[in-house]
């Protein structure tokens, strides 16, 4: 969001955790912009034809729990754009993962912290993965607090997400890959974004 306020665009964000919107808004005023944003769930918010642009990036929407809430949340992209307002859509493409991540690391001040992703499950039927993200925070080489989050993650193929998008009423669908302009999906992909036109 912060690029595009920078860039001089008129920016909506939009989140149901009011922390991750306090973050948000931190870092914007840190930078001395002023955002406008919502408390809402994707699936429900619509604010008829108001918006040239809907931007679903870095695959939240694999967040939405099935089909069903995927078929709400782009009928209500689509009631919210304009007519021949662009969706953008990005989707992670579906992976089996069976071998462990990586930890990652960051420090704040005097503390370390650090955060394992387990694989625990994968619902071939549903086509969801699910993990567990182990936060620990450290201080001074003594473990201070651990936290564990379960993290569930819709997948699509690309035949699937792009009739989601012809149901919901969009045409001229294109495909793009790794987030280069041009690149087509291929066996490699980590990420695809999909865009689409409301009529």
């Amino acid at each position: 969001m912060i690029p595009l306020l920078e860039a001089g665009l008129v920016v909506e964000g939009l989140d149901t955790s009011a922390d991750m919107l306090a973050v948000c808004r931190r870092n914007c005023q840190e930078r001395g912009l002023s955002p406008v944003l919502h408390q809402a769930d994707m699936t429900a918010f619509v604010r008829p034809g108001a918006y040239a642009a809907v931007i679903i990036p870095t695959g939240s929407i694999a967040l939405l729990d099935g089909r069903r809430a995927a078929q709400r949340a782009l009928a209500a992209f689509h009631e919210s754009l304009t007519p021949g307002g662009r969706l953008i859509v990005d989707v992670p493409a579906p992976r089996l993962i069976a071998e462990p991540e990586p930890m990652r690391y960051w420090r704040r001040g005097d503390d370390l912290w650090t955060l394992q992703v387990m694989h625990i499950e994968y619902d071939r039927a549903a086509s969801q993965t699910t993990r567990f993200l182990r936060y620990e925070k450290w201080h001074d080489g003594q473990l201070a607090e651990t936290e564990i989050q379960q993290f569930r993650l819709q997948h699509w193929s690309l035949a699937e997400f792009g009739q989601l998008l012809t149901e919901a009423g969009f045409a001229d669908l294109a495909i793009t890959a790794g987030y280069a302009d041009g690149r087509e999906p291929g066996p490699d992909s980590d990420d695809w974004t999909f865009h689409a036109i409301r009529p």
